[in-house]
């Protein structure tokens, strides 16, 4: 999920459940809390491509996020100090895991045991970024501009939580209808080795879903309260070819396959006397309903050995 997003659940549970009980300062403590764990952005400041793979590890760690939000605690201890350690702590410790169930929702993945797991779990409900979830938790801080509703904003708060927390639901329904459908095309289409289903922008009722036989992957459109499954085009991974074999046998390589959901390897023929080129993106981040460039495609160079006369 997006920062916006997540400081606007820190703030909607601050004004809704804290603001009388602990008092104003609820509210920034759980705005700064609920970005605690995305600590581990720090590693993509090195400007490395690679860097995207340590994202949600360290700083989502369910055996580092006490951790983390002990640190953050006693930093915060300075800047409200009438508010005992014990209530400030457990202010902390409810935002950074209510930003770990927000970023399982979306399809990225939270390496929850990390260091000792690499299990990546999704739910792959909503998009990273999903404008009809932010406006929910925007509104009540918005209708709370108006004069006269200025102090409703607690009650606000409270609708707007509660709606947002029915949309989450409706958004796993509606995955659950796309899967379903997509069950339906693998069944008519035969042996399938993969199957998922990728939520896509502008909302829950378009979904991507992939389906691969052998190193063919097709992809459809779907239409989950219809059920209808649209087919939107194909796309071969070559696999099979012998340079990239070579290239998937590299530390870098099985650990991007790691990451990704599912990983397209293409080879782009060499000119002459330069290496070959071998790439890998992921049909995740190939969004059908916007048509832009995927945001992370490894690039690598294997060296072509000359002919023996």
């Amino acid at each position: 999920m997006d920062p916006l997003t997540h400081t606007l659940v820190g703030v909607g549970m601050g004004n809704a459940f804290f603001r009388k009980r602990i008092g104003r300062a609820a509210i920034p403590i759980l705005a700064w809390a609920s970005n605690l764990p995305d600590i581990d952005a720090v590693v993509t400041l090195s400007g490395a491509l690679n860097s995207i793979l340590q994202r949600r590890t360290f700083g989502h760690s369910l055996f580092l996020i006490p951790i983390w939000s002990l640190v953050l605690t006693f930093i915060l201890k300075r800047f409200y100090p009438t508010i005992r350690l014990p209530v400030l702590f457990g202010l902390v410790l409810l935002g950074a895991a209510v930003h770990l169930f927000f970023d399982l929702v979306n399809s990225f993945g939270v390496v929850l045991l990390w260091p000792f797991s690499d299990w990546r779990p999704e739910l792959a409900m909503i998009f990273i970024i999903d404008l009809i979830l932010t406006g929910l938790l925007a509104a009540p801080l918005a209708i709370s501009l108006i004069p006269s509703m200025r102090t409703s904003l607690e009650r606000l708060s409270r609708i707007f939580v509660a709606l947002a927390a029915l949309y989450i639901l409706f958004c796993g329904l509606n995955r659950s209808l796309a899967e379903r459908a997509l069950s339906a095309e693998a069944h008519s289409s035969g042996k399938v080795d993969f199957s998922y289903v990728f939520p896509e922008p502008l909302g829950p009722l378009r979904w991507k879903g992939v389906l691969r036989e052998g190193d063919h992957y097709q992809i459809y459109l779907i239409h989950s309260l219809s059920g209808e499954a649209q087919k939107w085009g194909e796309v071969v991974t070559q696999t099979a070819d012998p340079r990239v074999e070579q290239t998937r046998k590299t530390p870098l390589a099985r650990r991007i396959e790691w990451f990704f959901k599912a990983p397209v390897w293409v080879v782009e023929d060499p000119l002459p006397n330069q290496s070959t080129g071998v790439g890998v993106y992921d049909l995740r981040f190939n969004s059908i309903v916007f048509h832009r460039e995927n945001p992370f495609v490894f690039h690598f160079t294997i060296d072509q050995k000359p002919d023996r006369p």
